[in-house]
Formats: structure tokens, sequence, C-alpha cells
């Protein structure tokens, strides 16, 4: 109960309007914010030899990205595989659709996979399965301008190494922010 009452007064705000002192027709414009924070996930190997490796891996993942235009963030995200010890790092760019706080987004990425030590050669070498890789994600953001938001996403991934693996991924997130998330400045000519 007590976990129910502490989100429903995060959530309120999120909700709240800002207080406007100057004139009100006075011209604003966005203010950049900074999110960071934690997400799991899973991976389903889409390819027979990926699968070889495992039917499913486990997926936590440290998040940031920079909301610097109203509807527009870049993405940084280091996250974990398992079983086998896998690992990757992602560059991304994450575009909102509409001014909500509830908003569905896509995003895209290019990062490096490594999915771990495999069983699919007698080598077992880290270059067969280590290689650059691209990802395709689509999700639902919630609580959008808050100081915190939980990001729901799944995709489509591809690792360019040895034997092209792919795989679905879904993750929930959870984002703090630094500095005031939703903040309108006014424009100072």
């Amino acid at each position: 109960m007590r976990y129910i009452l502490l989100f429903l007064v995060l959530a309120s705000f999120s909700f709240a309007e800002p207080l406007s002192l100057g004139k009100p027709n006075e011209e604003k414009e966005h203010s950049p914010w900074i999110n960071f924070g934690f997400g799991i996930g899973v991976l389903g190997p889409a390819t027979d030899e990926y699968k070889e490796q495992s039917k499913a891996f486990v997926n936590p993942s440290l998040l940031f990205s920079i909301q610097f235009a109203e509807l527009t963030a870049t993405t940084f995200e280091f996250d974990l595989t398992k079983p086998d010890g896998g690992w990757g790092v992602w560059f991304g760019v994450e575009q909102q659709f509409i001014e909500k706080q509830i908003t569905p987004f896509a995003e895209v990425q290019v990062g490096a996979r490594y999915p771990g030590k495999h069983k699919r050669s007698d080598a077992n070498s880290f270059g067969d399965v280590f290689g650059v890789a691209t990802s395709v994600n689509g999700g639902l953001i919630f609580f959008r301008e808050s100081q915190f938001r939980i990001r729901l996403k799944g995709g489509y991934e591809g690792i360019f190494n040895q034997n092209t693996d792919m795989s679905w991924n879904a993750e929930v997130g959870v984002l703090f922010a630094i500095g005031r998330a939703g903040l309108k400045a006014i424009k100072v000519d």
C-alpha cells in the first residue's frame, strides 16, 4: 500500500502545470535536461546459430539520455547479457511523437555487442561473436516531463559478427531527471 501511495504522489508531480509569472505571450524555448537510470529486459534470439547459445538472455542495463529538444533525445546504454557474460554498448536517437505525459517513441541505436562465451565453434573466440550492432526500437514513455520516467520498449537488433546474429528485445526502464525536466525558459534575444 505504501508503494502505491508513493507512486501516486510522484505521479501527481508530473501533471502539475508550471506557474507563469511573466507576460502571457512571452516566447518560451526548450531547456534541455539529462535522464539516468536502469532497466531490465530480455533478448530472444531470432537466428538458429544464436539460439544454440541460449533460448533467451536476461538483459540488465544502465541508461542515460539527454533531452536536447522538445521531442528528441540522444540515448546511451550499457547492458549485460546473462547467461554467458555478454555486454553491449549503444548510442541512439529517440524521437517522441506527442507533447503529453504519456507518449509513443521510436529509437534507432548503433553500438557493439558481445553476446558472451558460446558453444558454436571449437575455437570459442571473442572475434567470432563480437560485432558492430544496430537496433530499431519503439515503445511508450510515461511521465515524459517528470523528475522520473518509465520507459517501455521493444525492438529488433542485429550483430554484424561471423553469424550475423539477430534478436528481439523488450525492456522496462526507470529514469530519473538531473535538472528541471520540462522547464521552459523565456527566450531572450
